[in-house]
């Protein structure tokens, strides 16, 4: 009889129906291929080479392969069984391969929680997935072991605790001494081949951003994640000589799918960067002769800033410079493409569409697009439609909206969020705004419910972005909706100026102006910060920033509460939140 599946097993879980798994294998969109057996294929064929690097150390396909059997058969001997789920929260280093793979070998679930998470996201994620094990990082300026202990009650299954990067506390273990223990040879060599996954299960479960709520978790099987390695990787010019440097938390969507999925695709080697400041990154990429580095806008300023030191460090091994995440300026593509770096403009999201510049596309197109899906195929379809469904014309604005071999099923245990994720033709709606050019590539206008309606008039903040941070003295903006009693809406500009400079709203405006940006589109408010409330996967969190704004005229008598309260009722908050504190609004965030 057929061993069960992660199909027969898991409640809540929407996977791909067995004629879509068959269909898409037989288009050679999916290999039938798990993490296991590329782990086991690199250790066979480049045994000696390195597969990961640290800040502190390296590790060989052969070593890393040797490690992540050793943990799976101490996860096994600690309790996790196969689908069983365990929440992962750790910094950039090689340990947190050991735990994702481990995990993978014996098909437990990872839950892929990131540094920002804190006990309101952590312990929904335990809760929700009814998680087996916490695995947690020591020595870090917050104390993540002690966020979790204060929950520890409401997660009586959860029977592992385990700790990355020093000491253990009472009542964790830590990795490092189970590594030291070599516990496969008391069993069989082929012991943990019972375990192995299908490649139809959940590989890991990504979390999404969660800007106002609770993250959802999006499982991701090991098919699905495997194919966008494959054809992620072929866009980017990955080869097993590849070696991409992950900048960014080593367990996001992005550098899975962006960085070390598509080495460990192809053998190549994947460098992992704990502290991302400009300096470290030349160093890194000297010592390691890095090839592919992804860059979110915000670390491109950073180095636009220290561009002079750039020519102390050897940096002739980069190849491509990808930008994600958040829109990336022009003139931040230039920057790179000046200094002889290719550039890949990367559009993702942890539910599955992907669309990319290639490394080698004109200077145009990566300037001003991000490029094409990575596979054309009605297996795996995009489309940009209106507010009724209705697939827009080409240079027109709709939201993007995709299903197929790249895109998954449904958020975990959330059927209210499905029926608002997914229409009745199964096609996932992203949120976002593009619009299609002519030559079939993709602008990004803005997130949906970004978009300001302003006398009528539709407004999308990225435009007004792009011109503000054109403006010399602006390193990074933001700009968002505001309630107006007479106009519905009305836009507040959040401005962060270039270090050692002033701006202010007269010579913001005066630019703006000189730009041709039509006067329903001038903001109307202006606010100077030094950093920015960010979400849990490090992007501006402008529902936050709404809030902030639309609490602060309240109390300046600007509008009546009434309205400040409807106008926040969207993002699922109200002017007390803000007011009593219940929601933490801090402006000293970098996105990344």
């Amino acid at each position: 009889m057929p061993r069960k599946t992660h199909r027969d097993l898991i409640e809540g879980w929407h996977p791909y129906t067995l004629e879509e798994c068959a269909r898409y294998t037989a288009k050679g969109f999916w290999h039938k291929l798990t993490t296991c057996d590329l782990l086991d294929r690199n250790a066979l064929v480049l045994p000696h080479k390195v597969a990961y690097a640290d800040e502190t150390k390296t590790v060989t396909w052969l070593e890393m392969q040797q490690r992540v059997n050793r943990m799976a058969h101490h996860f096994l001997r600690l309790g996790i069984q196969y689908a069983d789920f365990v929440v992962l929260d750790l910094m950039n280093t090689v340990e947190a391969f050991y735990m994702v793979f481990g995990l993978n070998r014996i098909g437990a679930i990872p839950v892929m929680c990131l540094p920002r998470h804190r006990r309101a996201e952590v312990s929904h994620e335990a809760r929700h997935h009814r998680v087996t094990g916490m695995v947690m990082p020591v020595g870090e300026r917050f104390d993540y072991t002690g966020m979790v202990d204060e929950f520890r009650g409401e997660i009586p299954q959860a029977k592992v605790f385990l700790t990355v990067g020093g000491k253990a506390p009472e009542g964790w273990t830590a990795v490092e001494d189970l590594l030291g223990q070599e516990i496969e040879k008391e069993y069989p060599a082929d012991y943990l081949e019972q375990f192995k996954p299908h490649p139809d299960d959940i590989m890991i479960e990504h979390l999404s951003g969660g800007t106002t709520g609770i993250p959802k978790g999006i499982p991701r099987t090991y098919n699905d994640q495997i194919c966008q390695w494959n054809y992620q990787g072929r866009a980017l010019a990955h080869t097993d000589d590849s070696v991409p440097m992950v900048a960014l938390p080593v367990l996001h969507n992005a550098a899975m799918v962006l960085l070390f999925g598509p080495a460990m695709f192809r053998g190549g080697t994947t460098v992992l960067c704990k502290t991302p400041t400009p300096e470290n990154m030349f160093e890194l990429i000297q010592r390691y002769r890095v090839t592919h580095l992804l860059l979110i806008p915000i670390q491109m300023t950073y180095w636009v800033d220290v561009k002079d030191r750039m020519k102390e460090y050897d940096l002739s091994s980069l190849k491509v410079v990808m930008g994600a995440a958040e829109k990336v300026r022009p003139e931040l593509v230039e920057f790179f493409l000046d200094r002889g770096f290719q550039f890949a403009n990367c559009f993702g999201m942890a539910e599955g569409p992907l669309i990319t510049t290639r490394w080698d596309n004109p200077r145009e197109v990566q300037m001003h697009t991000i490029g094409r899906p990575i596979i054309t195929d009605p297996d795996a379809q995009f489309r940009l439609v209106d507010d009724v469904g209705k697939e827009v014309e080409p240079g027109q604005i709709g939201e993007m909206i995709s299903r197929g071999c790249l895109t998954f099923k449904g958020y975990f245990r959330a059927d209210e969020e499905n029926k608002k994720a997914f229409d009745e033709q199964g096609f996932m709606h992203s949120g976002d705004l593009m619009s299609l050019r002519p030559d079939g590539r993709y602008v990004v206008e803005g997130r949906k419910k970004d978009m300001i309606k302003r006398a009528g008039e539709n407004v999308y903040p990225a435009v007004v972005e792009d011109k503000i941070v054109e403006f010399e003295k602006v390193a990074f903006c933001a700009v968002v909706g505001m309630p107006d009693q007479k106009l519905g809406e009305k836009l507040c500009a959040f401005v962060q100026p270039v270090k050692g400079q002033t701006v202010t709203f007269e010579e913001l405006i005066e630019h703006l102006k000189n730009m041709g940006v039509a006067v329903y589109e001038l903001p109307e408010r202006f606010e100077v910060v030094d950093g920015w409330p960010l979400t849990a996967v490090n992007k501006t969190n402008k529902s936050l920033l709404r809030a902030y704004i639309t609490a602060k005229a309240v109390r300046e008598g600007a509008i009546s509460k009434e309205i400040g309260d409807a106008y926040l009722k969207r993002d699922k908050m109200s002017v007390d939140d803000v007011w009593e504190g219940k929601i933490k609004i801090d402006f000293t965030g970098t996105p990344g």
